[in-house]
């Protein structure tokens, strides 16, 4: 933002009336004097200054409360009318709709959903136009696995716009067409800020009152030249105590939270930012805890320089929110708090922060040992290191896996029918990273992650998938994949190890076993939606040895498939519509079939006639049958069930 400008001051101009002193405040407190700065910029707290001041009580007018406090003012700590209009203004206007709520990363989790039946329910006549009572309808509903709080809501227009966290979004979308009050519901989920809220809403002229004031206070606050934010003292200040902000610790707190927000909101880049406000000074502000103004972290991750001088932090359990936060941090001043006092306390403060050079005007470390601190206090990435598969002399995992995946991408039915019996298991997790991601609405209702069931859930038991048929069903509701070739060696990481002593099903000792795990991205296809992306997974097999009879050498016996990052294509790159891509192999997945002319076909039939001594007759049921035309797998396929192709499927030696 272009800095704020304006005299600089910490606290109350000189003649400015007494703030009125609160019995036990809720706000941010005591006026002591201006912290001093030198010609750098540096903002110090110890020194002369501290030491002509050492035994006096601290002069100047008293704050009307402590951030750490119960709250009190007029009304014993209850909020006035006035206080709660306040907060609902920083709520809805001078904080981004992402550091609403109980935190600054709280928000990040949240998605927005729309909902349409409200006004021709019978409840539409309450008080509140239904509000409350469809709320509590959803959340009672969608509380199937674990207990579902919605937001407050509101209502604008035909619908009702609720938050809800992203977990919990697809247990309430799954009530969409639900009859409630005599009135079916559509529920759906929107990228749109919530009425009221979000950059383009319509702000009373009392809010933008609010909002004035507080850019006020920061442009007397900001120091361009030294690149400082004298937030210190704010229970003094005059226009944060007129609009009453210090009646509650809630309000105190979220008003922080907006003045931090603020102070950053009209810089086009992070990296302005941080160039800008180097330095932040909280002294004489009786803080307790750090908790209390933890966003600061989130607002200003790179900064130099902090004064928390003159708080009431009295032992390091208090700061240790802040531990690892502020990893660019050069200066800290903590003296005035009784934390100073506590055995090791300097030592630990330097281990918490490896850039730290200066704490309470003491050096701690050199340039050169910051450097060295900071550099190491980065974990060494792992290596990328080339796939293991450690399978035996019979190359058993190789085999397996060419034969799993193009089956997979195409022919689901068979791979289950070939490889899994019924005592094979087959579980997926999905991790949502997007509202966006198709697999939400197909996926999650199946996925044990334990983030959103909890591990003692039930359903965590109910959705192992136990059968071949039983999978190969489930399988039918999962996207459509089309997966990189095994030859390109780059897109995959793959390590396979064998075990001893797995339970032989013959009944007779024991057998070898087989792990392997996959990494690697596939593209992926939600057709019902007409959505194609990208998307990275990781699946581990576990292999033993088949049942007398079975067709093949061995099963699966566990398969865990873990969808991860999705990322949608881009169907408009340089202005083309690309062709339905990633559509082909995976419309084929669920019945569709690639357009080939006859004459293609012929001649792909005619091919693998000649490499595998079919006749044509055989040639086209292979390449029609699971490989839906797809000429390498047809091979593969061939290969693998050469045993059992009877023998007037050749062509007899010597016939034209």
């Amino acid at each position: 933002m272009a800095p704020p400008t304006g005299p600089r001051g910490g606290g109350a101009p000189k003649n400015a009336p007494r703030a009125p002193r609160g019995t036990r405040g809720g706000g941010i407190g005591k006026r002591y004097s201006t912290p001093r700065t030198d010609r750098d910029g540096d903002v110090t707290m110890d020194g002369p200054a501290n030491a002509r001041n050492a035994g006096k009580p601290p002069t100047g007018p008293s704050g009307r409360g402590k951030l750490g406090g119960k709250g009190s003012g007029s009304r014993g700590g209850r909020p006035t009318r006035t206080s709660t209009r306040i907060a609902q203004h920083i709520s809805d206007h001078l904080l981004e709709p992402a550091g609403r709520g109980s935190g600054p990363r709280s928000q990040h989790n949240k998605t927005t959903l729309k909902i349409l039946g409200l006004k021709n329910s019978k409840a539409a006549n309450n008080a509140d136009g239904g509000l409350r009572s469809l709320l509590d309808f959803l959340e009672r509903k969608s509380s199937r696995e674990k207990p579902i709080a919605l937001g407050r809501g509101v209502i604008d227009g035909d619908y009702v716009w609720v938050k809800v966290n992203k977990d919990d979004a697809p247990n309430v979308l799954w009530l969409n067409g639900y009859t409630y009050a005599g009135a079916p519901l559509t529920i759906e989920e929107t990228t749109d800020p919530m009425p009221g809220q979000g950059p383009g809403a319509k702000m009373s002229q009392s809010a933008m009152d609010t909002r004035q004031k507080f850019t006020t206070v920061l442009a007397r606050r900001y120091n361009a030249e030294q690149k400082i934010l004298d937030l210190s003292a704010l229970g003094t200040d005059p226009t944060l105590t007129s609009l009453g902000i210090f009646g509650s610790q809630a309000l105190a707190e979220k008003s922080f939270k907006a003045l931090v927000h603020l102070a950053g909101t009209e810089y086009k880049t992070p990296e302005e930012k941080t160039a800008a406000i180097q330095a932040v000074s909280l002294a004489r502000n009786e803080i307790p805890d750090v908790g209390l103004v933890f966003s600061l972290a989130f607002s200003l991750p790179r900064l130099r320089r902090l004064d928390l001088s003159e708080n009431k932090l009295d032992t390091l359990s208090k700061l240790t929110k802040w531990r690892h936060e502020f990893r660019f941090l050069e200066e800290l001043h903590l003296s005035g708090n009784p934390v100073v006092t506590q055995p090791n306390y300097a030592t630990e403060i330097t281990s918490w922060f490896p850039n730290l050079r200066i704490l309470d005007g003491q050096q701690v470390r050199t340039p050169e040992e910051a450097d060295a601190a900071l550099k190491a206090s980065y974990p060494t990435p792992l290596p990328r290191l080339a796939s293991n598969l450690r399978d035996g002399d019979n190359q058993v995992a190789s085999t397996f896996l060419r034969a799993v995946f193009p089956l997979f991408d195409h022919d689901r039915p068979t791979l289950a029918a070939q490889f899994y019996d019924e005592d094979s298991h087959f579980t997926v997790t999905f991790v949502a990273d997007s509202p966006s991601d198709p697999a939400s609405k197909t996926c999650l209702k199946f996925s044990r992650n334990i983030q959103s069931l909890g591990a003692r859930n039930p359903a965590t038991l109910q959705r192992m998938f136990s059968g071949g048929n039983v999978i190969a069903d489930l399988w039918r509701l999962l996207p459509a994949t089309r997966h990189p070739s095994l030859d390109q060696a780059d897109q995959w990481l793959i390590d396979g190890h064998t075990f001893p002593h797995l339970a032989d099903p013959s009944g007779h000792g024991f057998a070898m076993g087989l792990m392997i795990n996959v990494n690697g991205q596939c593209e992926e296809a939600d057709v019902a939606e007409s959505l194609f992306g990208t998307r990275t997974f990781s699946r581990c097999f576990i292999l033993g040895p088949s049942k007398p009879g079975a067709p093949y050498p061995y099963r699966v016996l566990s398969d865990h498939l873990t969808l991860h990052t999705w990322s949608p294509h881009d169907m408009n790159m340089g202005g083309q519509t690309p062709a339905p891509v990633a559509a082909v192999p995976a419309v084929a997945a669920v019945g569709g079939t690639p357009l080939l002319d006859d004459a293609t076909k012929a001649q792909m039939i005619q091919a693998l006639s000649a490499q595998t001594g079919m006749n044509a007759h055989y040639s086209e049921l292979c390449l029609a049958g699971a490989a839906n035309w797809n000429f390498d797998l047809a091979l593969q396929s061939f290969e693998v069930q050469k045993a059992n192709i009877p023998a007037d499927a050749f062509i007899a030696p010597g016939a034209v």
